[in-house]
């Protein structure tokens, strides 16, 4: 045994306490009481004791007393029950958060898509190759990377996360069709259709001036019918525009017989490019993407590509049945099938031919834009 090295006497009456530890870190050894007859030893192993306590409160967490823990049980029963109800109470913020949410997942594969589809095309291969959703992509995707690409960029730099709620405020301008709402998605079509549609009358005059141009007398009183038909609401049928063919073919509707004023409405009139190579070019990829949607069909198309579909060629699809858009894209593309580069310009008039007199189309045109044709000799 290890001697002592210090000893505690206590004297109670006839009794007699002796408490002996060793140099083991306060470890007592031993206690031993001492009375007249009797002795006792019982080892002990206090600070053993202690230490076991003290590990039992370092690795657990102290219950709280009963007053915490039922106010946490009500906070989070509360919490988990009311989350319903709190998108009931502001239904706008959970529907910017799931729409923002799903639009940075939609615009992330959509990139992905575009860059496959830009490296084919770059590498030679033919716009007859590609599917229609690839090349609707291409041309979407085209103006929708540079404006959120940037919003993008920017957020990533110092403090520019406030890019974000300023985006929203103005989200027809910063963001793009993936991060819109489907009220905002209707909402900006009919604002970009009737600035379109405000182009249709000044068309229809650019053609019944041009129209004086005509040598053959029966093919000018034919296009002058054309454009009173279209002025008093009547509805022109495939073959009446088919007949046209071979005026837009050369003289006088040729792309290179129209005039700069002539063309920049036609280029607003389908939201292309206003300089003359580059709105052909676009008009040539418009005529592949209908190629490709006559190749596949209409039948498998969501709601919403039949609607931007509409939309890009001219018509409002608001109120129309799916049914009225599938007819107004089939006639399309029925036209469409006849036209080739040296006619593409026929492809540039055909929303104001086949869409102008649709009561849709009507709904969104002010009165003021629709002007009389005797105007025509002012130009």
């Amino acid at each position: 045994m290890a001697a002592p090295i210090h000893e505690i006497v206590k004297g109670h009456r006839s009794w007699k306490v002796v408490l002996t530890y060793t140099t083991c870190r306060s470890r007592f050894n031993s206690v031993c009481l001492a009375g007249p007859n009797i002795i006792c030893n019982w080892n002990i192993h206090y600070c053993t004791h202690q230490q076991k306590e003290k590990q039992v409160q370092e690795d657990k967490v102290q219950a709280p007393a009963r007053p915490q823990r039922y106010l946490f049980d009500k906070l989070i029963q509360f919490i988990t029950n009311s989350s319903g109800k709190l998108e009931k109470r502001i239904p706008s913020a959970f529907q910017v958060y799931r729409t923002f949410k799903s639009g940075i997942s939609e615009f992330v594969s959509d990139s992905k898509d575009f860059y496959k589809v830009s490296t084919r095309l770059w590498s030679g291969e033919s716009l007859e190759q590609f599917t229609r959703k690839e090349l609707e992509l291409y041309r979407q995707f085209s103006s929708d990377l540079p404006v959120v690409g940037l919003i993008f960029v920017i957020a990533f730099a110092p403090g520019g996360a406030i890019v974000f709620p300023l985006a929203y405020v103005f989200p027809r301008f910063l963001l793009s069709h993936h991060f819109w709402t489907p009220l905002q998605k209707e909402e900006f079509r009919k604002i970009t259709l009737t600035k379109q549609l405000k182009h249709y009358d000044y068309i229809l005059d650019h053609m019944h001036l041009l129209s004086q141009h005509i040598q053959d007398k029966e093919s000018r009183d034919y296009v002058r019918s054309i454009i009173n038909k279209l002025d008093t609401n009547v509805l022109l049928k495939k073959s009446e525009i088919q007949e046209l063919l071979p005026l837009f073919e050369g003289k006088p509707f040729h792309t290179d017989c129209l005039s700069i004023r002539h063309l920049r409405h036609l280029a607003k009139a389908l939201s292309l490019s206003l300089r003359r190579k580059k709105l052909i070019k676009d008009a040539l990829f418009l005529h592949y993407i209908d190629t490709a949607m006559a190749r596949e069909g209409t039948s498998s198309m969501t709601d919403e590509e039949l609607n931007r579909a509409c939309c890009w060629r001219g018509l409002n699809p608001s109120g129309l049945q799916r049914q009225e858009k599938i007819h107004y894209l089939e006639n399309w593309m029925q036209i469409n099938g006849i036209i080739h580069e040296k006619s593409i310009s026929l492809l540039l008039h055909l929303p104001v031919l086949l869409s102008y007199g649709l009561p849709s189309n009507r709904a969104l045109m002010p009165a003021s834009t629709i002007v009389k044709r005797g105007k025509l000799d002012e130009y």
